[in-house]
This record gives C-alpha cells, structure tokens and sequence, in this order.
C-alpha cells in the first residue's frame, strides 16, 4: 500500500491529510470518504457564481422601465425642467426629468440634482399625479425619494419628499 501525507488547514484546524490506494483520505486517526473536500468546494463556487450573477443583473435592472404602461403617463411624456426650491430656503436648483416610453412601459431619468443622473423605474400613478420613487447614496447613507409630478395646463408642479418625511421641497417648471 502506498501513502501520501499532505499537511491541511480545514475549520482553523491543521492535520495530516494521507491518501492511500484505496481512495480514502484520513486526517489524523479518522478516515474520511473521497469527496468530502470537493463538495465543499462545489458550494463555493455555487455562492460565487449565483453572486456574479446578482452583481451583473443589478445594473441591468437599473435602467429597465417601470411596470406602468406608458398609456398611463402619457401626458407626461417629454423633457421637463423643473426649479426646485432649496432644502435650505432661498435659491432654487434646476432638475431635468425625462418621462419616456420603454417598450410600452414607462421609463424616467432624472438630472441636475445632488448625486448625478438616475434612471428611475418605479413609476406609479396616482389619480392625475405621477409618482417617482428612488434613492440618492451620500454620506454614507441612502435616502428614499419620492418625486410626486402634477400638470397644471403647461407647467408641471412637483413635490419632493425626502427621506421619508424627514423634509419636503417644492417647484415648477415647463415642457422643454
């Protein structure tokens, strides 16, 4: 019989890992079946793939368009410019927010705010209000947007609720 002996880390604990003709492997005084290692391994690699496959579809997911069919927001189809109030009062900061058809779904970006750009795809409607959800990263915090748009004839009013009524911003603007 032949004997191979190896020295193994497993769970923090060192042995002696020895495989001998038959195809066992014992550590220390105990013998253990061939495979015990190998579907370890194969668990690793199950997380490692299902993760990649999270991590790839996340950024996908981002900008996908709402459930809403874009029959439903019709009427705010189009670039809007909106000057929103300040958080702290006095001046007043322009958002771009562009309502699109995606496949018959509707689809929204907003631009000009703190944080960049973003594609919003929770879209919902609300009586003759549409509803936009999000969430802005910073400070080491998200933060949970809710942008409620209005028309009023040619301008479109919105409200800005911010981190869940934490405080709520204003404006108004036009179809560009």
């Amino acid at each position: 019989m032949r004997l191979n002996t190896t020295t193994v880390t497993h769970n923090n604990k060192s042995g002696c890992r020895c495989t001998d003709d038959t195809g066992h492997l014992g550590v220390g005084l105990e013998t253990i079946p061939r495979g015990v290692f190998t579907m370890t391994r194969q668990h690793v690699w199950t997380v490692a793939a299902v993760l990649g496959v999270l991590l790839l579809a996340r950024p996908a997911a981002a900008g996908q368009a709402s459930m809403l069919d874009a029959s439903e927001a019709s009427a705010f189809m189009g670039t809007w410019v909106i000057a929103m109030e300040s958080p702290r009062g006095g001046d007043t900061r322009d958002q771009t927010v562009v309502i699109r058809d995606e496949g018959g779904k509707a689809a929204a970006r907003i631009e000009g705010g703190r944080g960049g750009a973003l594609d919003i795809s929770d879209i919902a409607n609300d009586g003759d209000s549409l509803v936009l959800s999000f969430e802005r990263s910073g400070r080491g915090q998200t933060i949970p947007i809710v942008l409620t748009l209005t028309l009023d004839g040619e301008m479109i009013n919105a409200s800005q609720d911010i981190g869940g009524g934490r405080f709520t911003v204003s404006g108004s603007g036009k179809k560009q």
